[in-house]
């Protein structure tokens, strides 16, 4: 390629993902040696969609201790030039896959959408975190009225229970305390309660839809500021895009599926310290294995077939080529 043909590759702008983040003291070539091994892994099993519980403050919105904790599984990338990625990869790591933005895009990715968090007593400040608190509340409504519906549907008990039911059984709703106390009790015969929905479903998309809707932005919220670093607007800069789980099923293709125990297994080898950390989420107390997810949009998907080339220490480029094959070039970082 000629000087000129250099410089517009430089300045073209793609998404990278770029992989492992060093750890504070690590060897480079103990960075490395974990990259090549996730990038195996992703050639093997597919894109891990890693989980990460974002939390959101309330307590100046409503005026006591509150968060909004929310778990998003999603695969990263930044929006680059080839010129802007060493100053990036110095961060978040020295291997990075470059993609054609339309190419991703045709395969769900989507930019992150960030919100701003509160600055001290001022409420307009924290508008974003209220819209997050309103959708994350909306999204557990819309799950309910799901519940419902499955409840007081005859032909969805019988398959679950397995024998008859009664046509004019009755539904004994309870809303509980956070100390599991019965706060509320209500009894209502279901053929009330399939009414009631069908005059609020009339015309509209399934409760189930909808909440996964509300489930695909909840995963796409991020921060604007990266407080751990005191950086304001540090997370915004980032220009990051994802890829994210949702219960959205495409032409009746779930987009994600969950890890086999032997891919978590190999997850562990690869970095236990990352991958065993404890998450909690809905009551449930698991390690991050547990809750990842590869994201598989399509029959056949591969992320491979996106990549547009693979940039890594140039010392690294024959290791990279056996994992990958001959089809992909690879760049020196």
């Amino acid at each position: 390629m000629n000087a000129l043909g250099d410089k517009v590759l430089q300045k073209k702008r793609q998404l990278f993902h770029s992989f492992p983040r060093p750890r504070s003291g690590e060897d480079p070539a103990d960075t490395l040696s974990r990259g090549l091994a996730i990038l195996e892994f992703m050639k093997e099993a597919g894109l891990v969609l890693a989980p990460e519980i974002v939390e959101w403050d309330l307590s100046v919105l409503l005026r006591k201790q509150e968060h909004v904790r929310v778990l998003q599984r999603r695969a990263c990338f930044t929006e680059l030039s080839l010129e802007e990625l060493p100053n990036h990869a110095s961060v978040f790591g020295p291997i990075s896959l470059s993609f054609d933005i339309d190419k991703l895009r045709a395969s769900g990715a989507t930019p992150v959408i960030y919100i701003p968090q509160g600055q001290g007593e001022s409420i307009l400040s924290h508008l974003g975190a209220f819209c997050v608190y309103c959708t994350n509340a909306t999204h557990y409504v819309l799950r309910q009225l799901q519940q419902l519906k499955e409840l007081s549907d005859p032909k969805i008990v019988e398959a679950r229970e397995n024998k008859p039911v009664d046509p004019n059984y009755t539904l004994n709703l309870i809303n509980t305390g956070p100390d599991a106390s019965v706060v509320a009790e209500y009894i209502v015969p279901a053929q009330h309660a399939r009414n009631l929905l069908a005059y609020v479903g009339f015309n509209n998309i399934p409760f189930d839809h909808s909440a996964a809707v509300l489930r695909v932005f909840l995963s796409m919220f991020y921060p604007t500021d990266n407080l751990h670093a005191a950086d304001t607007l540090g997370y915004y800069r980032q220009r990051e895009w994802r890829v994210i789980s949702t219960d959205i099923a495409f032409n009746n293709h779930p987009a994600t599926r969950a890890l086999t125990r032997t891919e978590q297994e190999r997850l562990l080898s690869i970095d236990r310290e990352f991958w065993s950390r404890e998450l909690t989420h809905e009551n449930a107390l698991l390690p991050r294995h547990a809750f990842a997810q590869i994201y598989s949009p399509l029959p056949a998907w591969s992320v491979f077939d996106l990549v547009d080339a693979i940039i890594a220490p140039e010392n690294y480029h024959e290791k990279v080529r056996s994992i990958v094959g001959s089809a992909i070039k690879i760049l020196p970082l």
